[in-house]
């Protein structure tokens, strides 16, 4: 802003520095010459001209003083000049934006002459397009009173379809019912039965341990009565031996005495020499009693020795047998126990399988339960919306009727109003406009109020749609359900064979294994015997095995006595030997006598032990058979409790099959009976289908028809709000021509006085610029 500022000042001091000396040089050059005439000097340019004239030359003040008093007269005409200029220029940009708007307005006039005829032509088309649209609302309905009546009728002939259908599928409920409350009751006997067969293996496997128990303590009763009889036997025998031992030592002794008797002469004669024989023989005899008792006890320790390792490899082999016995027992049990899981797992396969078919089919039955209900519950709601429906039609019909009426009631007003020709407005016009108004005021809310329900009916034909097909579809869903419960229900009898085979596979097992471990504690205490027995036996084979060597050493010192007694005798009997002949005889015969003699005595000792050992082993047997026989009592009793359990249950079982028989039976005809029902209510279900098809097809069309109906209608409306607001825009454009052609006359009026405006003060600027030629100078 200061630039521009700047650039005018400068401006006008180059234009004040040009112009002044311009004024002054035309001034002196320009100035007229003087003349003879002298004239009235009305100013400084006329004073310095006669001056000039009258002197031939002008004096240098008063030249300066002029030149003053001209530039200020300038300046003031080049303001005031300036200021008309600015004035004019505004005036020519008014006059020019005068004669735009005017050319502005006469386009908008010919733009609203346009207008006005298109909207003449728009309210002709849109009036036609009323009464075509007029006549398709009264062809749909039509229509649609023809489809009315298909629908009553189509209705007419589902209504007792439909009752026949709620009819079986409550009978058919009702069954489904009864046979839940038998299959209930058959899953009740079920397991009552399974948990009597449970407590019937359980006694049955009791039972036969008890009977185990008793038979082996029977066995075991026999067996020692058994040995008994043979211990005993084995002591008579060994008491038979001691008495023939005896009897053998006495005819040996007696024969004995036979012989010293008979050698008592021949002894006689020998008796000094026979001192000193008699005492050599009697050390040999010593030395030989003495080498006897030792090979005797030898004899006897080998005895004892072979005897107890023949005992001690009996007593192994029955341990061996013992230890085999329970091997076997314990492969017999591993071997059932391997097969017992496999029979489980079959058996919770078999469980799981029932009690998964038992709860599909309650799952089954509950969805078919919902499923009727929703069915129920949609039918209830078809019959309330077809109930609300028939309502908001009665009450569309009444409203359309008030609405024709109140049409009428209008074109009448206005044809009243109409005859009112004229201007003003008489009271009675008034009065009939303010009728027409009040009555339009109604036909507005009746025409809001059937827009209103025919959106309604829209809305519930379309509910009453949807909620036929819920029901077409819950319908569709129920038979599925229906048939998926029947093949369930037809699996139940083979799913519960297999549970109860394969139960009853696991009871056996589980007894097979029960009794084999029943049979096992009785040989581990045979093995357990039998292995005290080898040990005993091999502990009492070590401690005669140990005394062995002892008494052989003893038995070789004796027999080297003996040898060296027998030198002594040797030698004595050397020097004897005529004397002795005949006592050598009776000697020898006395020695083998003696000899046999020993011989008697050492069986009547080993028959002595041996009936020592058989009266020993046979109390030992009666103490035993007597602890057997104190047990066999409690045993018997145990066995018969066991028994009698198991026979009870049995007859339990056997009651619980009976009544589950007949739950199985009744169940098998509930469910003939409901497969009947089912079929029946499919039936019906296929009858009522293609109904409900042709119900849904008139309703859709119905729905279509009167969509296509509230449609004209709304075209209708929309038609007349068009016309109304067609005419709206024809009296608003009529009105803007009024005012276009007033405004055109205003402006043009407006343009003329601008124009005078401007002739002024462009005769004003031609003014002053004649001034400022003559530099100021006024002519």
């Amino acid at each position: 802003m200061r630039d521009s500022f700047a650039t005018s000042a400068l401006t006008r001091r180059v234009a004040s520095a040009v112009i002044l000396p311009g004024i002054l040089t035309s001034v002196l050059v320009f100035a007229p010459q003087a003349s003879a005439t002298t004239g009235p000097t009305s100013g400084i340019c006329n004073g310095v001209v006669n001056q000039q004239a009258h002197r031939g030359s002008v004096q240098e003040n008063l030249l300066r003083a002029a030149a003053k008093k001209n530039a200020e007269q300038i300046t003031k005409l080049q303001t005031e000049r300036t200021q008309l200029q600015a004035t004019a220029a505004a005036l020519t940009s008014q006059i020019v934006e005068a004669d735009k708007a005017i050319a502005a307005l006469d386009t908008e006039a010919a733009q609203l002459d346009l207008d006005m005829k298109d909207a003449e032509a728009e309210i002709a088309a849109l009036t036609a397009d009323q009464a075509s649209t007029g006549k398709s609302i009264q062809e749909a309905e039509a229509a649609l009173a023809g489809l009315k009546l298909q629908q009553a009728d189509a209705s007419a002939k589902l209504v007792p379809l439909q009752e026949q259908l709620a009819a079986a599928q409550e009978a058919t409920a009702t069954l489904q019912e009864q046979a839940a409350a038998v299959d209930a009751d058959l899953a009740v006997n079920r397991e009552a039965a399974d948990a009597a067969a449970e407590g019937l293996a359980l006694l049955e496997a009791t039972a036969a341990q008890a009977t185990g128990e008793l038979d082996a303590q029977n066995d075991a009763i026999a067996a020692a009565e058994a040995a008994l009889v043979s211990l005993t036997t084995t002591a008579e025998d060994a008491a038979a031996a001691v008495a023939a031992a005896t009897q053998a030592i006495t005819d040996a002794e007696a024969e004995l005495q036979h012989l010293v008797d008979s050698g008592t002469a021949a002894q006689a004669d020998l008796d000094a020499q026979m001192a000193k024989i008699d005492e050599a023989k009697t050390n040999l005899a010593t030395r030989q009693a003495d080498a006897e008792k030792a090979a005797d006890a030898v004899t006897a320790k080998n005895v004892e020795i072979n005897t107890a390792q023949g005992q001690l490899t009996a007593l192994q082999a029955d341990a061996q047998k013992a230890a085999d016995a329970v091997t076997a027992k314990n492969t017999e049990i591993a071997a059932a126990q391997n097969q017992l899981p496999a029979l489980k797992s079959a058996a919770a396969d078999a469980a799981n399988a029932v009690d998964a078919n038992n709860a599909a089919i309650t799952l089954v039955g509950g969805q078919i339960t919902k499923l009727q209900q929703d069915i129920d519950a949609a039918t209830s709601a078809i019959s309330t919306k077809q109930a609300q429906l028939t309502k908001a039609k009665e009450e569309l019909a009444a409203d359309q009727k008030t609405k024709s009426a109140l049409e009428a009631v209008i074109a009448d007003l206005t044809a009243q109003i109409n005859a009112f020709n004229g201007n003003g407005t008489p009271p009675r016009k008034q009065a009939l406009i303010d009728q027409r108004a009040e009555r339009q005021a109604q036909l507005t809310s009746v025409t809001n109020q059937i827009t209103d329900k025919n959106t309604l009916i829209s809305g519930l034909q379309g509910n009453l749609t949807t909620l036929q097909n819920q029901v077409n579809a819950l319908n569709t869903q129920l038979a599925a359900k229906q048939g998926e419960s029947s093949a369930l229900q037809r699996q139940t009898a083979p799913l519960q064979a297999a549970l109860t085979a394969a139960q009853g596979a696991v009871a056996t097992k589980e007894a097979e294994i029960l009794t084999l471990q029943g049979q096992l504690p009785a040989l581990g205490t045979a093995l357990t015997e039998a292995n005290a027995a080898v040990a005993s036996k091999q502990g009492e084979l070590t401690v005669l095995e140990a005394k062995l060597p002892a008494l052989e050493d003893a038995a070789a010192a004796a027999a080297g006595a003996v040898s060296a007694q027998e030198k002594v005798v040797a030698d004595l009997e050397a020097g004897l030997q005529a004397l002795t002949e005949g006592v050598a005889e009776a000697g020898a015969a006395i020695a083998a006598q003696r000899v046999a003699l020993e011989d008697r005595r050492g069986d009547l000792a080993e028959a002595e032990d041996a009936l020592e050992a058989a009266a020993a082993a046979v109390d030992a047997k009666n103490a035993e058979l007597t602890g057997l026989k104190d047990r066999l009592p409690a045993l018997q009793a145990s066995a018969d409790s066991a028994a009698a359990a198991v026979t009870a249950k049995r007859s339990e079982i056997a009651k619980l099959n009976a009544d589950m028989d007949k739950l199985v039976t009744d169940l098998a005809a509930l469910n003939g009976q409901l497969t009947a029902k089912e079929a029946e209510v499919l039936g019906l279900q296929n009858r009522v289908a293609p109904l409900l098809t042709q119900l849904n097809s008139l309703n859709g069309e119905i729905s279509a028809a009167e969509a296509a109906l509230k449609t004209l209608q709304g075209q209708l409306t929309t038609l007349d709000k068009q016309v109304t607001d067609a005419q709206a825009v024809l009296r608003n454009l009529e009105a803007q021509k009024k005012v276009n052609t007033a405004a055109v006359a205003a402006q043009r009026a407006t343009v003329k006085s601008l124009g005078d405006q401007l002739g002024a003060v462009q005769s004003k600027i031609r003014s002053i610029d004649a001034q400022i030629a003559p530099g100021g100078c006024v002519a």
